[in-house]
């Protein structure tokens, strides 16, 4: 699926009901083509649901989606706008009998430097527009996987340069890094001329991992830049959520005597702007002690990583953060407040 056009499809609402409206705008009725939009909508539910490409889905399904309209309710037109509301409870059935796991808990940030090399020379990517850097994070929208770049002023200038970067010193990277406190940094580096992009991965306490992909089109370039970030991606989320590497948080509130512990814990990202909405979200959440409270709360530059203690099972919990006003869904246990 294109990436423009899946960028034009966001998720605008997860009822209660097992179902979730998606809008796209109709640019060029006259282009339209029916099966192929509910192909894209379903194929991009998908997508964010999994931290898969469609490519990667359908190698391990290749009928994944097939009949993709046997998992939309209903679908129309208001204003420009094609409507479609998928059956969600149905396409994470589907996933599930092809073997392919949804993407539970948040999304990890990345912190995205980015050079060119341009004939003999290499260059920083400012904040000017950029093919592959602006690919990048229009394809991280597509999978709702959170990638914020440098503001790449004079003291970033001063403290990172194109040599540094190509020359494998990590520890410079890793210094410019923590002006953003950043957990996850990424750089990329492209050589169009030569059709490869570099990738530089960097992780506290790793070795750099390094690779280089090749491709005779940006877009493939984006995808196969894509593919390596959602990979590394869910494997921070294998190793973050399994038992042995968790330790313990601090409470945020403390549990009232009368109500008995709640068993689960789920890990719930909101990316948020307004502090007061985020804190009547939060109010939401603990309003029936029996049903959940909040364990322990990390906030960074408008996303909210929430530790919910609950005996809710994931569908419920999602089903109770969206019954909140102005919340939208974007994947099982992951958020965006408006």
């Amino acid at each position: 699926m294109s990436l423009r056009i899946w960028a034009c499809c966001l998720a605008i609402l997860a009822w209660p009901a097992a179902a979730k409206e998606y809008r796209m705008p109709v640019e060029e009725p006259q282009n339209f083509v029916l099966e192929e939009a509910l192909a894209s909508v379903v194929q991009g539910a998908a997508e964010q649901m999994t931290g898969m490409t469609v490519g990667d889905m359908q190698t391990e399904a290749p009928d994944l989606f097939a009949l993709s309209e046997a998992l939309v309710n209903s679908y129309g037109f208001d204003s420009g706008t094609f409507l479609v509301d998928v059956d969600v409870e149905g396409l994470k059935t589907r996933l599930g009998a092809a073997g392919i796991s949804l993407w539970v808990g948040p999304r990890p940030e990345f912190l995205l430097w980015a050079t060119e090399e341009r004939g003999l020379e290499r260059v920083m990517i400012g904040l000017e527009p950029n093919p592959i850097v602006d690919g990048v994070l229009q394809a991280s929208q597509r999978f709702a996987l959170p990638i914020r770049r440098p503001l790449m002023d004079l003291d970033d200038t001063l403290a990172l340069s194109p040599a540094e970067v190509w020359g494998g010193f990590s520890s410079v990277v890793e210094r410019a890094s923590s002006r953003y406190g950043a957990e996850h940094v990424v750089v990329i580096g492209d050589r169009p001329n030569r059709q490869s992009t570099r990738l530089w991965i960097y992780e506290p306490g790793r070795d750099v991992q390094i690779q280089d992909l090749s491709g005779e089109t940006l877009e493939i370039r984006i995808e196969a830049v894509m593919r390596a970030l959602l990979s590394h991606a869910r494997g921070l989320q294998i190793a973050e959520t399994a038992p042995a590497m968790i330790e313990p948080p601090l409470n945020r509130t403390a549990v009232s005597p009368s109500i008995r512990p709640l068993g689960n814990t789920l890990q719930v990202t909101v990316t948020y702007r307004d502090s007061v909405r985020l804190m009547a979200l939060l109010d939401h959440l603990e309003a029936d002690p029996s049903q959940a409270s909040i364990r322990a709360l990390q906030l960074s530059e408008g996303v909210a990583r929430i530790e919910l203690q609950t005996e809710l099972s994931l569908e419920a919990a999602d089903q109770l953060i969206s019954s909140f006003s102005n919340v939208t869904f974007v994947s099982p246990l992951s958020f965006a407040l408006n």
